[in-house]
């Protein structure tokens, strides 16, 4: 049966007011194509009759959303505005995001809703273009984290950030330090409405931990720092004020196997690169 032939009152009679608001905000999106929001809970493959547009019956990866009770699928087509493929492990890295949409389906019957989020993506663009300016600090929502990338959403847009325009600090692995659903301070580095690019950087935000280096840690200084990566025959240490990355080498007598990730060593800062702002060093000893 339609959803306008549906007789809601007789439906709706023995609902809490917990399930009533609920089922009133689904009701409004579907009427009004308004946009609602909720946390996704997980992923599910759900498998589609000819409802909601799809004309063949086919399992699809879905976001799911539930609030209070009642399930909201959002097919994997229709949660981002590009039409790449992006896999289970993307839809799955979401879990924990607060997601907008727009209810497209009601089975009020079987007590679920289906939904897009790219219908939401696209009516909050054009109703906030206006309110992006370059140059502006704005709260950003983290959708998803991978090792080396992270994906934010601010206003209809979703802008993919990689590890170094989310911190000055080498960070081997962001899933660590980020998590999808916390809000980030971000700046507005580029906004073209006409072509849709937005460019944003969480680490500018924030004050580039080499001002002042040269006080703090001046060439000659010994200090103590953690090993937190290894590329390319370097180590990369950070000192104690867990903001300031060393690039290290060994002492001549040092062997990479005897040092691992999390290892306390003894730090000499050997050269102070003010132009790219790097700090180099020299491991001297662990610190037992």
């Amino acid at each position: 049966m339609e959803f306008n032939e549906l007789n809601l009152s007789k439906l709706d009679k023995d609902l809490t007011p917990e399930e009533r608001d609920e089922w009133q905000g689904i009701y409004a999106s579907y009427r009004s194509q308004s946009v609602i929001s909720g946390e996704v809970s997980g992923v599910d493959m759900y498998d589609f009759g000819n409802i909601a547009g799809e004309v063949a019956r086919r399992k699809v990866r879905c976001l799911i959303v539930i609030k209070y009770r009642i399930k909201i699928i959002i097919p994997e087509h229709e949660v981002f505005l590009d039409e790449r493929d992006y896999g289970y492990h993307v839809l799955h890295s979401m879990c924990g995001a607060r997601v907008n949409y727009v209810v497209t389906y009601i089975d009020r019957e079987a007590g679920f809703a289906v939904a897009s989020r790219k219908v939401a993506l696209k009516k909050l663009q054009e109703a906030n273009n206006w309110h992006i300016r370059e140059g502006q600090t704005v709260d950003v929502d983290v959708l998803s984290v991978g090792r080396g990338v992270c994906t934010v959403s601010y206003l209809g847009y979703d802008v993919v950030l990689p590890q170094r325009e989310i911190s000055y600090n080498v960070v081997p692995d962001l899933r660590e330090v980020i998590h999808p659903g916390e809000t980030k301070k971000a700046l507005v580095k580029q906004f073209d409405a006409n072509t849709g690019v937005l460019k944003l950087s969480v680490k500018e935000t924030m004050p580039h931990p080499f001002d002042g280096i040269e006080t703090r840690h001046p060439e000659g200084s010994i200090r103590i720092a953690t090993i937190v990566g290894k590329y390319g025959g370097g180590v990369f240490c950070r000192l104690y004020d867990k903001m300031t990355d060393v690039l290290c080498s060994y002492e001549s007598m040092h062997y990479d196997g005897d040092f691992k990730i999390g290892d306390s060593v003894e730090v000499l800062i050997t050269r102070l690169n003010m132009e790219k702002k790097l700090v180099y060093g020299k491991i001297l000893r662990k610190v037992r």
